[in-house]
């Protein structure tokens, strides 16, 4: 096992050095620039590994600053071939710098396939192509990655400050595949699970675990390479890897017993590309499935610079994530720990007027739905919010002990 590890090399003074005062400076200015590398390390991605069944395997993790608490997880599941670092490609940074959050980008192992060649880094997601000139191909087969992905939520959980109760999981094309086999066959790790331009592997077409979890996917209606019926297209060969999108929303909303109660269109549909987003409560109105229809959409991650600023896969993925838990407007933690807070008016245009315990109060902060903050200034009871887009927002409320109120209002 290869640990990261941060080496200070003593200088042997082999001189006598009379100017103490000098020495004294010196060394005040190494202690000064070691602490600044130190915070710098600290906000930046960290590569390490250890071995799993005989294999090694890597992963690395970000998160904004050192000593943050009770961190939110996502776990974020790379393509066919592509490795780790695609996370980079992504948002996930941005929110993570902003929300409280642990992002893990965990490596696939490569695969070949005899007499065809390596396809790269590859999940074992359950996915058999049949029916090939090639005959039936299971993809990476050996190895156990659901168990390797299990054995890293436990590692981090040994080496982060993480809230357990709120550890999800995200993947793109293959990772969107392997996404849905971790929410077949090990619900019990994660609080939520969002799957893109991939679904479920054939054989996993029925869950065998009793645990119900929350769904997202996300899939264009013109993906070439795993098409909106579950086909994979690769190099001029066509195989059915797993069931339709349509198949798998329906298996989602039975499993969770949910009925779809609302649509709404995200972007706009003068662009090249936008979402009609739709919603499945259950009968105490929670969201637990979620259909992202991307309407032209190919096989692509979608940010902000590829959609003129419309849509981001990320931000939305988040939000998803962020509605799931002991409270959906909390960003942090359990309101259970906060203060009453009551604003009113809300829905609100110009001003709103903050009721709330104590007298200790220090600053506010407002906040999107993503957790990327608005405004921050000194704690008044009434604040103005013309400035405002439409929208939902939070507001948390901090003393000098940290957050001790929260509450969400609408902007109209």
């Amino acid at each position: 096992m290869r640990f990261l590890s941060q080496n200070i090399v003593f200088l042997e003074n082999n001189s006598i050095i009379s100017n103490q005062i000098f020495l004294m400076k010196r060394i005040s200015i190494l202690t000064a620039l070691l602490f600044c590398s130190v915070l710098s390390q600290a906000q930046q991605w960290v590569s390490t590994q250890f071995t799993f069944e005989t294999k090694v395997r890597q992963y690395k993790t970000y998160h904004q600053s050192a000593g943050q608490q009770n961190m939110k997880v996502v776990l974020m599941l790379h393509g066919l071939g592509g490795t780790m670092n695609d996370v980079d490609l992504t948002n996930w940074k941005a929110i993570a710098d902003t929300a409280n959050l642990l992002l893990v980008s965990p490596q696939a192992l490569d695969y070949s396939i005899p007499l065809a060649g390596s396809l790269g880094p590859t999940w074992n997601s359950g996915i058999v192509l049949t029916n090939t000139p090639l005959g039936d191909i299971t993809l990476n087969p050996t190895v156990n990655d659901v168990g390797f992905l299990n054995a890293l939520i436990d590692t981090i959980q040994q080496h982060y400050a993480i809230d357990a109760s709120r550890i999800f999981v995200t993947g793109f094309s293959n990772g969107g595949f392997m996404t849905q086999r971790l929410a077949c066959e090990s619900p019990q790790k994660f609080r939520a699970a969002a799957s893109h331009s991939g679904t479920k592997a054939l054989p996993l077409a029925t869950c065998s675990n009793a645990k119900t979890l929350p769904i997202a996917h996300f899939h264009g209606t013109t993906d070439a390479t795993v098409s909106w019926n579950g086909a994979f297209t690769s190099g001029g060969l066509t195989a059915q890897a797993g069931i339709s999108v349509d198949s798998l929303v329906r298996y989602w909303q039975l499993r969770n017993n949910t009925l779809m109660v609302d649509s709404a269109t995200i972007g706009s549909s003068a662009n090249a590309q936008y979402i009609t987003h739709y919603t499945y409560k259950t009968a105490a109105g929670s969201d637990k499935v979620e259909l992202f229809k991307i309407h032209n959409g190919t096989h692509t991650w979608y940010n902000y610079n590829t959609t003129n600023n419309s849509f981001d896969l990320a931000n939305e993925t988040w939000k998803f994530f962020n509605k799931q838990g002991a409270s959906p407007v909390s960003l942090n933690e359990g309101l259970t720990a906060y203060r009453n807070i009551k604003l009113f008016p809300n829905p609100a245009t110009e001003n709103i007027h903050i009721e709330v315990e104590g007298k200790d109060h220090t600053r506010y902060m407002i906040t999107d739905l993503t957790g990327r903050i608005i405004k921050e200034q000194t704690f008044r009871r009434d604040i103005s919010i013309s400035a405002l887009p439409k929208g939902v927002f939070i507001l948390k409320i901090f003393d000098k002990n940290g957050l001790n109120a929260v509450s969400k209002f609408v902007k109209q």
